[in-house]
């Protein structure tokens, strides 16, 4: 029956004697029972203490179950919730049903019969949150691509992956915005011994101040304008597996305090909840935040920072591992083509220079961002002019002879064609690629300007064996 040493179920009737041998026999199968005999009791129970399953007596005698059940179904549109009934009460049964009991068992019950309804009713409660987690997970991201990439600082990252994967530790993962840190958590996760389990992403840096701790776990109805439902946070929804959170180094003071006394109870309290919920989850935390700046600063817990820091990971800045470049192109490029419905046919050398060239300040992220902008622009391989401006405006990589004596011709003409170029396209994109009068604006024919974009890659395939358009009006 898996984890029944944690499962509450809230047994409500007035009938001592039943309530004392059904509670007494559940207990013995290894359930934690809270007992309750009247709707008002039961209603107290069931926001103090959370059970996993309701067993309710339909009569009780400040009222009856249905009402119960209305205001369990108001706390919590997902407890399953079993209605105990008399032969003569079948009717009111199967009317609660309509109003969302989960089941019904006819008195005197069986405890097999309670057994299964109990086994079937955390089952349907076990679907709802994985549909929660995967909800979720959506909403957080798409879904993970492969790390990518031979360079030795990418071989030296999977070398510490598939060390650490398999031991439950907390690990940080640092490195700047748009290196992949949700990725190494997605690979460090998929070599865990809870790879099975959900994988649970929050961005600490995406949600406001107020809402931080709600996601994280989780609020009972009532507990501030606006919840009219029992919600589970994202320490629940990742029990069994791992929860990322992502850009930690933002969480505000007063949430930092309740986490390091979450990861060392290994229980939580939804807010306006008053029982403690137990979690079984590994966590995986990230940051570009420098935590040994911020902790002197006092915007970071140094218990905290420790707790957290069992192992650190440090994800390398594309410019550590420029010679990844070709290869990510590749899987972006495919990756693209797939979401775009077009074919994406790689890009031509002048191109893939200008991306070596750039300094890549927003790392992996920043690159499939501008490989998307371009694929959408490309009616082929993707060339220097479908790049966004700060890339084509960039001089490319020196030649590799350039640092030596001999090569400082070389050097001279590789840096005038660069600028050459780059007045060139600054000139296109002023007449927004009007051929004839940016010939007039360089002063030159359109012949020659036609064969200097023939020779910088600034045409596309299509074009390079066109016949010249006739210049209107020579210069």
């Amino acid at each position: 029956m898996g984890k029944i040493a944690q499962t509450r179920i809230l047994l409500v009737d007035d009938e001592p004697e039943i309530c004392w041998i059904l509670s007494r026999a559940l207990r013995e199968i290894g359930f934690d029972v809270v007992t309750a005999e009247t709707a008002q009791a039961a209603v107290a129970s069931f926001e103090s203490q959370a059970p996993e399953v309701v067993l309710l007596d339909l009569r009780l005698p400040d009222g009856d179950g249905m009402e119960v059940l209305r205001r369990i179904r108001e706390l919590d549109e997902h407890a399953p919730v079993v209605m105990l009934t008399g032969h003569g009460t079948i009717e009111s049964a199967v009317r609660a049903m309509k109003l969302g009991a989960f089941d019904y068992l006819i008195k005197p019950v069986h405890l097999e019969e309670v057994r299964v309804v109990i086994e079937k009713g955390l089952e349907t409660r076990r679907l709802v949150a994985e549909v929660q987690t995967l909800r979720a997970a959506m909403r957080a991201r798409s879904s993970p691509e492969d790390l990518v990439g031979g360079s030795p600082a990418m071989e030296e990252l999977r070398r510490f992956i598939a060390r650490v994967a398999p031991y439950d530790v907390t690990i940080l993962i640092r490195g700047e915005s748009g290196t992949g840190k949700e990725l190494v958590a997605h690979a460090i996760h998929g070599q865990s011994k809870r790879r099975r389990g959900p994988f649970i992403p929050l961005d600490c840096a995406a949600l406001p101040e107020t809402l931080v701790e709600s996601e994280l776990f989780g609020h009972e109805r009532g507990a501030f304008t606006g919840a009219t439902q029992r919600r589970l946070g994202r320490f629940e929804l990742a029990h069994g597996g791992t929860l990322f959170l992502d850009e930690i180094g933002n969480l505000p003071l007063s949430t930092q305090m309740k986490l390091l006394r979450v990861l060392e109870d290994r229980a939580i309290t939804r807010l306006g909840g008053r029982g403690q919920i137990p979690i079984d989850v590994r966590i995986l935390a990230a940051t570009h935040v420098n935590f040994e700046t911020a902790i002197r600063e006092g915007r970071f817990r140094e218990d905290l920072y420790h707790r957290l820091n069992e192992f650190t990971i440090h994800v390398p800045a594309l410019r550590e591992r420029i010679g990844d470049l070709p290869a990510l192109v590749e899987h972006f490029l495919e990756r693209i083509g797939e979401e775009l419905g077009k074919p994406v046919t790689g890009l031509v050398s002048e191109a893939l220079e200008a991306l070596r060239a750039y300094p890549w300040p927003g790392n992996v992220r920043e690159l499939r961002n501008a490989l998307k902008r371009a694929a959408l622009l490309a009616d082929g391989p993707i060339i220097l002019r479908d790049l966004p401006g700060e890339f084509r405006g960039r001089p490319v990589a020196l030649p590799p002879a350039a640092g030596t004596a001999a090569s400082l011709k070389d050097v001279v003409r590789h840096v005038v064609e660069t600028a050459e170029r780059d007045l060139i396209v600054r000139t296109l994109e002023r007449t927004r690629w009007n051929r004839a009068q940016a010939a007039r604006l360089l002063g030159i024919n359109y012949k020659t300007l036609y064969n200097k974009l023939k020779e910088y890659a600034l045409l596309r395939g299509d074009e390079v064996d066109e016949e010249q358009e006739e210049n209107p009006e020579p210069p």
